[in-house]
């Protein structure tokens, strides 16, 4: 009888593992069936990627979804290779930071020492402040695409890189004085690894990094036409056709690493299990930039480091013509998440986010707690009007709407005193027609009010005639067209400027031009902003 009851108690211990293990893989399975959701809409008729999570080392997901190929009909395959646009930039500052180790170079080497092609702008440049994009170099990119060869138009080398950069007579900013996104320092860098270690950026990192770290499937595209073995094709969608978008260039370092998700999660084991550099190197990566007034930004060494509900987050995405890429750390749970895809449609953050939170919890909001109030319509619509930033050519529209102020067009901004109003996290304090922000990093801008510009057709004609740029390598015109000033651009580019304020307009395309008066108030020429790029000069000609 003892050992019945013996049995029985075996019987139901075993039978309570059973259950728990049912219940742990009903879970998995759960959890499985709600990442595979999130790419039900990629088939067999459209372009897709691949999603790959690690959990202390072990795959624990790992699919394809979509085509590689749609005009030979392939299937992306968890062995595909995708382009990782500026997830590459790790490999870039991790190859500078060997060098540093060596003793073969300094972070805090102005760069003119490794690249004396560029000018002196009077300030220290150096390569810490590429590393974390607070150069204030222009991005040669955008400087291109003002005369009309923009990147995917041209076959662009690091030489038409260098020769951009070296025509630019000014920066955007003072080094170190704000932070602005720049792929040149990162073509830079890879300039100055060739240089210093006196082989190829790409073998360099070959070397030294990639068969180190195991990364068999991981290469730099320094040569588009290279027959690469399970490369997909990069597409965009417009107007619901899937189009070609390859990245039809050679430079590298900003963008540019072939690779496949299981390559990027070995490289990710190196924050626990250091291969190469040692923990100095680990170090070097997750050193945050810090800006002239000491603030602190979240940028590091060719990585972005942030908070997830309380687990210090490691990431970046990427995007280079159609393709996509996404990878994060997670430090404390050991999780890595890569995503790589040939959509060009594709948010690779909003996917890793949506992947985080099925592991991690939906993500805190970091935005304050507001007790709002809704000040008088007098008011706000003295708030109302257009603002230019004083540390950059970002400008501001606000508006009074339903009661309301607003963003034009936009968000909707939350009063907390009649003076302070809240855009997300971001704090607005406004005062005789001017208002700061002040960022959750603790940074600030200051954001000064501007009288509207509604010039008559007289007006306008001071305007008109041709302005060339030495910086740009672009000639425009100007002319009068239905009573609005037209601009042209060689061989058949013809677009409107919209007046702001005072001698100053907006292009179709979003750039500012901000035109110049000499001594006897004529016009002589217009500094030209766009996306990274700040005051590109024209000069008129006579």
């Amino acid at each position: 009888m003892r050992h019945f009851f013996k049995l029985l108690s075996l019987t139901a211990t075993i039978g309570l593992f059973s259950l728990q293990a049912l219940a742990q893989q009903a879970s998995f399975q759960d959890t499985i069936a709600r990442i595979d959701k999130l790419f039900e809409n990629w088939n067999t008729d459209t372009p897709g990627g691949v999603l790959t999570v690690s959990r202390k080392g072990q795959i624990i997901y790992n699919k394809a979804f979509g085509m590689a190929d749609l005009e030979h009909h392939i299937a992306n395959t968890t062995e595909t290779i995708f382009e990782a646009g500026s997830v590459s930039k790790q490999f870039t500052t991790t190859a500078i930071f060997l060098l540093a180790m060596e003793g073969k170079l300094s972070l805090d080497d102005e760069v003119r020492k490794y690249i004396p092609e560029l000018p002196d702008y009077g300030d220290k440049l150096t390569i810490r402040h590429m590393v974390h994009h607070i150069s204030g170099l222009r991005d040669w990119g955008s400087v291109a695409s003002i005369s009309g060869w923009s990147r995917g138009v041209r076959t662009h080398t690091h030489a038409h890189a260098l020769e951009i950069l070296s025509r630019q007579k000014a920066l955007n900013f003072k080094p170190g004085d704000q932070y602005s996104y720049c792929n040149s320092g990162y073509n830079l860098m890879a300039i100055i690894v060739d240089r210093v270690s006196g082989m190829p950026f790409a073998e360099f990192c070959k070397q030294r990094i990639f068969e180190p770290m195991g990364m068999s499937d991981t290469q730099w595209r320094d040569d588009y036409r290279k027959i690469v073995s399970n490369r997909s094709i990069a597409y965009s969608r417009s107007n619901g056709v899937y189009l070609q978008d390859m990245p039809f260039e050679m430079v590298h370092g900003n963008g540019g690493l072939l690779t496949t998700t299981t390559d990027l999660v070995k490289w990710n084991t190196h924050y626990k299990n250091p291969v190469i550099g040692g923990e100095k190197l680990v170090n070097m990566q997750m050193q945050q930039g810090k800006l002239n007034n000491d603030v602190i930004i979240s940028y590091a060494g060719g990585i972005v480091i942030n908070n997830y509900n309380d687990y210090k987050e490691i990431s970046h995405s990427g995007a280079t013509a159609g393709y996509r890429a996404w990878l994060a750390y997670y430090i404390e749970p050991d999780i890595s998440i890569v995503f790589l895809s040939n959509e060009g449609n594709a948010n690779p953050g909003r996917i890793g986010t949506q992947v985080a939170e099925i592991f991690l919890g939906e993500r805190e909001s970091d935005e304050p707690m507001l007790g709002t109030i809704v000040p008088d319509e007098k008011s706000l619509q003295a708030k109302a009007g257009l603002y230019r930033c004083l540390r950059n050519d970002d400008i501001t529209e606000l508006e009074v709407k339903d009661g309301l102020l607003r963003v034009k067009n936009g968000q909707v901004l939350q009063a907390t005193k009649e003076n302070t109003f809240f855009q997300g996290s971001t704090r607005m304090e406004f005062s005789n027609n001017k208002f700061i922000i002040y960022t959750s990093n603790g940074d600030s801008a200051t954001y000064v009010k501007k009288e509207p510009f509604k010039p008559s057709e007289k007006d306008l004609q001071a305007f008109t005639g041709t302005y060339n740029s030495d910086e740009a390598d672009a000639m425009f015109t100007f002319d009068i067209k239905d009573g609005k000033l037209r601009g042209f651009r060689s061989p058949d580019t013809y677009f409107y400027l919209t007046p702001l304020y005072k001698d100053t307009f907006r292009t179709n395309n979003g750039a500012l031009v901000e035109f110049k008066r000499d001594k006897a108030n004529k016009i002589n020429g217009f500094g030209y902003s766009i996306s990274r790029a700040s005051g590109v000069s024209f000069e008129k000609t006579k």
